[in-house]
């Protein structure tokens, strides 16, 4: 095995002879929705699917799971869609208050309370799993928010 990194086919070749002595592999599994994001050196890239789903009946093949924030700031949302709606639309709100309280362009952290603020309020009855994004003065953020945890990625 190289230490170069990247794709090793070893590793087929290992399943592949596993798998004929009887070891059964692993299987995909559905886990709902996917929201990512990725920091790079200039910016933030996020990306979410665009299926929602009631159980296992596809509702709707393209609903909206990026939300803007702000112009610098957008969120992806998972669970309850009208939960990260309103969520977002509310702290898109406050931070256009905020902008024109101070003058000032909006910082993601800033943002990244609010959310947490709200979400933590509710103690889990709001059903909405986030990921932040964003360019401010201190450059590219991306964290996470949920009902009682946030992190920085």
């Amino acid at each position: 095995m190289s230490n170069a990194g990247g794709f090793d086919f070893d590793l087929c070749k290992r399943n592949t002879l596993l798998e004929s002595k009887g070891c059964k592999g692993p299987t995909a599994w559905k886990t709902g929705t996917t929201i990512a994001g990725i920091v790079y050196k200039g910016g933030v890239v996020l990306g979410a699917d665009t299926r929602s789903t009631a159980g296992s009946t596809v509702a709707d093949k393209n609903c909206e799971k990026i939300h803007y924030i702000a112009p610098n700031v957008y969120c992806c949302g998972a669970g309850t869609a009208a939960d990260t709606e309103a969520v977002t639309n509310m702290v898109s709100a406050q931070l256009e208050l905020h902008k024109y309280a101070t003058g000032r362009q909006s910082r993601v952290i800033t943002a990244l309370t609010m959310l947490k603020q709200h979400l933590f309020k509710y103690q889990g009855h709001v059903s909405a799993a986030l990921v932040l994004g964003g360019c401010d003065l201190n450059g590219p953020h991306l964290f996470t928010a949920e009902a009682r945890v946030a992190s920085l990625m």
